[in-house]
This record gives structure tokens, C-alpha cells and sequence, in this order.
């Protein structure tokens, strides 16, 4: 779910003053973090410099923001292996789909000043797009309800990395493609329709995209260490992203930015972040009446709620809201989350891919506040063993390179199958399977899905199937267990 080009293994289909045109934000105060008790303090480290070890991860970068006071900012590790550059709270990553709650914001911004209207059809805005788009709004870009297909899945998309690509050489990837449903009726992430939001906030300003979001929130909120990623620019701080290979630690896969754009191409600090967080909770760049919807849940038109709003992730942690985001692409993985009714936020830069930030952020959400801790999952009982046994085997045959394409639906032939034969090294890394025990299964009009824990003798994963309704596999997700 995130903007992703070949990372770790294979994944499913992760009140204050408004500010109008002619208004200057009052910036953020400084940041400076205050003491965390001894105990407390002593914990994450452990916990933080533990997950790094086992996961091997570079360098990690946290901010921790507790009922408004930042009580956290440091870094752990090496920004630059090479040079034995430390990683600090100054350390600029690349940000990957964290990007998107700034598109999203800068969107609204310009919805705000009548300048664009949810309810606009793309087609309207923006020249010769494919009249199967006509009914695709702004709306459904911002809330992935849109059905285009993400330029990011299409076959061997990860094997072009390296590529420069015209914003229409993009969209061409999947201009061709019908509708993957009608827009809004359901839920799939697509990175296209961030990267067409940024098209369309070039469009509408008559400004490049990184310069739009210059001017308007970075240098108003003093972010100084925030802009659009390029390779060739001088860039103080920047760290170096890394890849663990299953054997030894390597230098993350370059990544033109062209690719990720508006979808995923910022780079920033936890410094910076912890402005943003700041301008967030003081609503110092949109009203509350324009936040709202981007941190509600969008309603489908036939019923149901995603887990999504405008550029943010809604779900909930024991009963505990959260609003958060993350981001993986090649060398680096991100999460920004905030527990509003703990009013907590926590932030993960990590210079690796698969960099398990998601689950680090957890993990200290959990230690600082004990209700959010994650909870043990048992087994439940399985009343349907051949799906798992059948499954299993598909798990098993991965550990050795070893696939038979026709348990796969005909996309995921194309684009999963390939991607899980390249990550034959890391996976048979794992070890045997020693358990495999089923934790979840929801049923719906469009198959099943099913969450299994996977005790291999090396690692403890958190595996996720998506099965159409015949029982072919539309998508698999892993996810490390602590």
C-alpha cells in the first residue's frame, strides 16, 4: 500500500487561522525535546537498537510528540555506513508514500480557495486523459476510490528503476487499462492518482509541484530541511539507503524521482516532520472543517469503509484511533503516526528497505503508552484446512523458488509470481517452516481474505492472503512479528 518498487519481499495489494494565498502561517516553535523519564527513555533505546539488530537496519531516526511536547528526537545507527555518519535528528530520508498526506494537504489547500472542488472530474482539469477516467474526481484520487490501475503494479514496472519518465510516459503505463471497478464503489491503493494530483496541482497554480509545496508549507512552517528528492542536488544530511540481501548489508537501488512524484518523491528529517506535526494539531494550514474529511474513513458507494481519508491511514489500535501513514521504496521505510485520543505521535525514518518502521513506531507507541501495546494473537480454529494446507504449500514452494502460476489470479501471475522468485535468497533465509496458524478470515462478496502466523525456524512472520472468490491468490503480504 505504500509507493513500493521492489522492497522487502512482496506485498498485497500500506481551529487556528486558515492560511488563504495572501497569508503567512505563523511557523512552528523551534523544536527542542524535553527529558523522557530514565526508565522510559532506557526502554526505547533498547527496544529501537533490538529491532535494528535483528532486521538489519542502519540507521533509524525517532521523534516522539506527548501531549504536546516533544519528548523524544534522536538518532540510532549510521546514516552513511560507508562513512560512519551518525544518524541524528537532522538526518534528511527519503520519505516514500509519506509524501501523500502532503499532496493531500496541498490539495486542500487549494479546495479551501476555490481553486479546485472535490467533486471535480479529472478529465476536466487535465488534457487528453482516457475517457474511461471522465467520472474519476478529485475526490477519488485523494481516497484511492478511483479504479486506475497504480503505474506501479504493472509487470516488471521494478525492473525500470533507474529510468527518467515523462509525467505522460507514466501515465501511458496504464492509460490502456480499464477501470479496475467503477470510481467509488471500491477501495484499491494507487500511486497514479497521487501522481496525478501532483499533475493537477502544476496545473492549477501554474507552479512545478516542488515549488508549490515550497512556498506554501515548507518555508512558511520553516522546514528547512524538506524538498523534492534529486539524486544529482547537494543535499546536507542526506543518508544513504541500504538493502539486507539475506546475507550481507548493501546499498539501496537507485530510484528515479520522476517515478514517484507527487505519489512519493519528498524527502524531509524528524525535525522538519515534528513541524509538521505541530501545523497539523494547530490547524495552521487548513481549518478544521477542511481536515475533517481528510481524517475520516471515505464511505464506498455501495457501503463499507476502507480505512482511508484524504492522504492518511484510519484504523484503530485497541480502541485507540490512529491517523497515520507510511512509506517504503528502495534503501528507505517511513511511518508517521498520530494517536489522537493519546495525543501521541510517533515518527520512524529508517535508511533501509524493509526497514519494519511501521512496526518500530508500534512499538513505542506501546511503551509509552501502555493500552496501545500490541496484543498476542491466538490461533483460531480453521474450518477450511485444504485452503491452508494449499496455501502452506504455496509458502513452502517460495522457500525453494518454486511456484505453480496456476493457484494465481492472471494479474498476479504476471506481477507477483516474478517478484517473489527474485526474493528467493531472503526468503529461504527464513529457515524451515516449523508453524503455520491461522489468525484471521474475512469473507466478502469478492473472496476471502486470511491472516496466518508463520514460525519459520529463523523469523516469526505475520502472513496475509488475498484469495478471489474461485481461490486463486490476488495478493500476499508479509509482515515481521516482534
Amino acid at each position: 500500500m505504500k509507493f513500493l518498487i521492489g522492497v522487502i519481499l512482496f506485498s498485497i495489494v500500506s481551529d487556528a487561522s486558515f492560511a488563504r494565498a495572501q497569508d503567512v502561517p505563523r511557523p512552528p516553535e523551534s523544536v527542542k525535546a524535553e527529558a523522557t523519564t530514565g526508565a522510559t527513555s532506557e526502554g526505547i533505546d533498547a527496544y529501537v537498537q533490538r529491532v535494528m539488530q535483528k532486521r538489519h537496519i542502519p540507521g533509524v531516526s525517532v521523534a516522539v510528540v506527548q501531549d504536546g511536547h516533544v519528548v523524544l528526537a534522536k538518532g540510532y545507527g549510521l546514516a552513511n555506513v560507508e562513512l560512519g555518519v551518525p544518524a541524528t535528528e537532522n538526518t534528511v530520508y527519503q520519505l516514500a508514500s509519506v509524501t501523500k498526506t502532503f499532496t493531500a494537504t496541498a490539495i486542500m489547500m487549494l479546495v479551501s480557495e476555490g481553486k479546485l472542488a472535490l467533486d471535480d472530474e479529472i478529465t476536466e482539469r487535465l488534457t487528453d486523459l482516457p475517457a474511461a477516467w471522465e467520472k474519476v474526481t478529485v475526490r477519488h484520487l485523494l481516497s484511492h476510490t478511483s479504479g486506475i490501475k497504480s503505474y506501479t503494479s504493472v509487470q516488471d514496472f521494478h525492473k525500470t528503476a533507474r529510468k527518467d519518465y515523462a509525467q505522460r510516459e507514466i501515465l501511458d503505463l496504464v492509460a490502456k487499462e480499464p477501470l479496475e471497478f467503477a470510481p467509488g464503489e471500491k477501495w484499491n491503493y494507487s500511486n497514479t492518482g497521487y501522481f496525478l494530483l501532483g499533475m493537477l496541482i502544476e496545473k492549477v497554480t501554474g507552479k512545478s509541484y516542488g515549488e508549490f509545496l515550497a512556498e506554501r508549507i515548507f518555508k512558511p512552517l520553516e522546514m528547512t530541511q524538506t524538498r523534492v528528492n534529486e539524486l544529482q542536488a547537494i543535499i546536507p544530511n542526506r543518508a544513504q539507503g541500504y538493502h539486507w540481501d539475506a546475507k550481507e548489508l548493501r546499498n539501496g537501488d537507485y530510484v528515479s524521482p520522476t517515478q514517484p512524484f507527487a505519489a512519493g518523491m519528498l524527502v524531509s528529517s524528524i525535525s522538519d516532520l515534528l513541524k509538521w506535526d505541530t501545523a497539523l494539531s494547530n490547524h495552521v494550514l487548513l481549518e478544521a472543517t477542511s481536515l475533517e474529511p481528510m481524517w475520516t474513513p471515505t464511505r464506498l458507494s455501495k457501503g463499507g469503509e476502507p480505512g482511508y481519508g484524504f492522504g492518511w491511514e484510519i484504523a484503530k489500535v485497541n480502541g485507540h484511533r490512529r491517523i497515520s501513514h507510511g512509506g517504503g521504496i528502495p534503501g528507505f521505510s517511513t511511518q508517521l503516526s498520530r494517536f489522537v485520543d493519546d495525543k501521541l505521535t510517533v515518527i520512524v525514518l529508517t535508511n533501509a528497505d524493509g526497514g519494519h518502521s511501521g512496526a518500530l513506531a508500534q512499538g513505542i507507541a506501546g511503551r509509552l503508552v501502555p493500552a496501545l501495546a500490541a496484543k498476542a494473537e491466538e490461533p483460531i480454529a480453521d474450518q477450511d484446512e485444504p485452503t491452508t494446507n494449499r496455501l502452506k504449500g504455496v509458502l513452502e514452494g517460495a522457500l525453494k523458488g518454486e511456484l505453480d502460476p496456476e493457484l494465481f489470479t492472471d494479474q498476479s501471475k504476471k506481477t507477483l509470481v516474478p517478484r517473489i522468485k527474485e526474493d528467493r535468497a531472503r526468503l529461504a533465509s527464513f529457515g524451515d517452516l516449523k508453524k503455520f496458524q491461522l489468525l484471521e478470515r474475512k469473507e466478502s462478496d469478492e473472496g476471502v481474505r486470511l491472516r496466518y502466523r508463520a514460525v519459520f525456524e529463523n523469523e516469526t512472520l505475520k502472513i496475509s492472503f488475498a484469495l478471489e472468490k474461485a481461490g486463486k491468490i490476488q495478493g500476499i503480504g508479509l509482515q515481521p512479528e516482534d
